[in-house]
């Protein structure tokens, strides 16, 4: 799938990824490549690791 743009997370960095639950847009920095989806849909499923923005603010 080809995506383009910005990423839906921190809207900072250019989209690379599509999330598998989601299919929102993300940069490599909030996509779990052994899971397939973002950093949000990681983190509501309670399990995933802790993401870092690309603005270097950390969210848990």
């Amino acid at each position: 799938m080809s995506v383009t743009g910005l990423c839906q997370i921190c809207e900072a960095a250019t989209a690379r990824e599509a999330c598998t639950t989601c299919g929102a847009a993300v940069c490599r920095d909030h996509y779990d490549e052994t899971t397939g989806v973002c950093g949000t849909c990681a983190g509501s499923h309670g399990s995933g690791p802790r993401w870092a923005r690309c603005d270097g603010i950390d969210r848990f």
